[in-house]
């Protein structure tokens, strides 16, 4: 009978406290928290009056907080929530007791909890605070203070808590927190062991070790770089196309017309000078990639970042329209060669007289070819680079001969 009438007692405090209507807005909440508590929804009633009593710090709130937290069957915050309420001033006299009664029946409903902190060199008075462990999301409970004092070399304190399984967490100032997970029966006592640790020391973000700092890009050094593979490849190709021309091409069509009377002899005699004009035609390409390259590192020496930039898009346009127009060139002296090369019947002074021009233009439309090659390579090269990201122009580019037995050709191959 005495949980009837205290529970009773306790309803008929928060009706009476219940406002008809009002147009503030604290009265408002009071209002809906009593219609919550009226359509016994006891957690949400419960939350409202907690809120109010947060904000407003009157005392009927914290004692409308309790009556429907313990008919929410939430024993151990009614017990903080009448402790707090019995520890003010400001209630006195009937109110006192009626709280008194309430503590006394929910008190039955709870188990002792012994909380002990150790403090592991940590200076600073531990906040101890305990969770209910919820299987329903609907159950809203907020976690409660354990009041901890010290007690040796520890902190003590007691807590009174429903029976189910809670979480008591320790934290302190410069210390890692500490949480134990306990199981709480109807009348068994349990104790909770908590030990503190210090925080490692060079935790913090700013202890942490600086990465080095990275070193400016200089592309002065990228230029130059550029400029003496460019110096390298031109040389290689003013050899190749010399060679070509003093030792291949040019003995090949100055030949005796003696010796290539005949037709085998004829077919002998215009392969070595297709041979001649296929490695000129090579080396032209290789020496004019060169020259591209030396004229797109000279842009890495300019002044600001943006007129390199500009310095290479301008060469990335030309570059890619020498390579069109190079090909093109390529793909007529070469059909004019071979015509010519191929027509029977020829006599070697129609032939000698007849490939001059196709071969020339050969050689040329290779040098312009391999100019926007190397133009191109280059000003994708540095674009990429400046960006911080590898470029997609700076792919390997290949140039070279590729003539079958009868006809002149010459293959470009890249990614631009």
């Amino acid at each position: 009978m005495l949980i009837v009438q205290g529970v009773a007692l306790a309803m008929a405090m928060v009706t009476a406290d219940a406002p008809a209507a009002s147009a503030s807005s604290k009265e408002q909440r009071v209002a809906a928290a009593y219609q919550q508590f009226e359509k016994q929804r006891h957690v949400e009633a419960a939350l409202e009056f907690e809120a109010l009593w947060r904000d407003f710090k009157e005392p009927r709130f914290l004692f409308n907080a309790a009556v429907t937290r313990y008919t929410a069957r939430h024993y151990a915050h009614a017990v903080a929530y009448l402790n707090e309420y019995l520890a003010l001033a400001e209630v006195k006299g009937a109110d006192r007791d009626e709280a008194k009664a309430q503590l006394e029946v929910a008190r039955r409903e709870v188990s002792s909890v012994q909380v002990r902190v150790q403090p592991g060199g940590v200076a600073g008075a531990p906040t101890v605070t305990a969770r209910w462990v919820s299987e329903l999301a609907s159950d809203l409970r907020p976690q409660l203070p354990v009041p901890v004092a010290p007690s040796g070399a520890a902190q003590s304190g007691v807590i009174q808590l429903d029976p189910g399984t809670w979480v008591v967490r320790a934290e302190a100032l410069g210390a890692e927190p500490a949480e134990v997970q306990i199981k709480v029966a109807a009348g068994a006592p349990v104790t909770a062991e908590l030990a503190l640790k210090p925080l490692p020391p060079k935790t913090g973000p700013e202890d942490q070790a600086k990465p080095p700092a990275e070193k400016p890009f200089d592309g002065r050094k990228i230029g130059l770089a550029t400029i003496g593979v460019g110096a390298g490849v031109t040389i290689i190709g003013a050899v190749v196309t010399g060679v070509a021309q003093g030792k291949e091409f040019g003995p090949a069509l100055k030949a005796d017309p003696a010796t290539c009377a005949t037709w085998p002899d004829l077919q002998s005699c215009s392969a070595e000078v297709r041979a001649g004009a296929t490695l000129r035609g090579a080396g032209a390409g290789v020496l004019g990639a060169g020259v591209g390259l030396i004229g797109s590192g000279a842009v890495w020496y300019a002044r600001t970042e943006r007129a390199r930039k500009i310095a290479w898009y301008v060469e990335t346009g030309v570059g890619a329209a020498a390579v069109v127009g190079g090909i093109v060139g390529l793909v007529l002296g070469a059909n004019s060669f071979n015509e010519v090369n191929a027509t029977a019947p020829a006599t070697w002074t129609e032939l000698q007289g007849g490939v001059k021009g196709p071969a020339t233009t050969f050689a040329v439309s290779s040098a312009v070819a391999g100019l926007g090659a190397g133009l191109v390579a280059g000003a994708g090269l540095g674009l990429g680079l400046s960006r911080g990201r590898s470029s997609q122009y700076a792919k390997a580019l290949q140039i070279g001969g590729g003539p079958g037995r009868g006809a002149l050709g010459l293959t470009l191959s890249g990614r631009f």
